[in-house]
């Protein structure tokens, strides 16, 4: 688990980028649906997927930091990034129909990062098993 909630992030990232970089057609934002699929497969089989009640006080905090770790990214990556995308739509001078297509890229990308980055940061903080204990 610790590479592959990257890959629901990647798809995320690429929507977004596709959208700003040149105008997409509306079937290619059909393509979130199976990565949000796979992004929350990914999340209920990930190091978080049991129920909190059960968790001692190391997991607790594992998933607290993991929740904190990720709105922490996700808000300074849109504080950051929101202005940036006003500021190119303003420039370039975007149709309207354009800037909801990028506004909804940016929530589907948004998303598919909020259900992907707690496992990617769990796994890379749970302890790595050696070959032995497997």
């Amino acid at each position: 688990m610790r590479w592959l909630p990257l890959l629901p992030m990647a798809f995320g990232a690429g929507l977004i980028f596709s959208a700003t970089a040149f105008p997409v057609p509306h079937m290619f934002y059909a393509v979130a649906g199976p990565i949000m699929a796979v992004a929350a497969a990914i999340a209920m089989n990930g190091p978080l997927s049991k129920p909190s009640i059960d968790d001692d006080e190391w997991e607790a905090a594992l998933r607290k930091n993991a929740f904190a770790f990720s709105m922490a990214f996700l808000a300074i990556s849109n504080i950051v990034g929101g202005p940036i995308l006003l500021l190119t739509v303003a420039q370039h001078g975007w149709a309207v129909e354009r800037v909801v297509g990028v506004a909804f890229a940016l929530f589907l990308g948004n998303m598919t990062w909020f259900v992907s980055l707690p496992p990617l940061y769990a796994s890379w903080k749970l302890p790595r098993f050696s070959e032995d204990e497997s």
